[in-house]
C-alpha cells in the first residue's frame, strides 16, 4: 500500500506589469510569494496601489510605478509517494 501526498508548488509563470494583475493572483515581492487582495490606481494612471496578503495573514499596500515588472505565479500540485 503506497502513500501519497499532494504538495501545492509556485509556479513561475510570467511578469506583468501593475494594470494586468487581477484580485487573486499570487506575485512575488521582496522575495516572498503573497496573495493579491486588491488594486487601486491613482487618477493619473502612473502608480498602483495593490493590497496583498502574506502566509500569516498580514495585509499590506504595496505601490508600484505603471512600469514596473512584478512575478507572477501560479499554483501546481504533484503527486509524491
Amino acid at each position: 500500500m503506497s502513500a501519497t501526498m499532494k504538495t501545492m508548488n509556485f509556479i513561475l509563470a510570467d511578469q506583468l506589469t501593475p494594470d494586468q494583475l487581477l484580485e487573486g493572483d499570487y506575485i512575488k515581492v521582496n522575495d516572498e510569494i503573497v496573495y493579491v487582495e486588491d488594486i487601486h490606481d491613482d487618477a493619473t494612471g502612473d502608480n498602483y496601489y495593490v493590497t496583498i496578503t502574506n502566509d500569516f495573514s498580514e495585509s499590506e499596500v504595496i505601490e508600484f510605478n505603471f512600469e514596473t515588472k512584478i512575478e507572477l505565479y501560479v499554483l501546481s500540485d504533484s503527486d509524491e509517494e
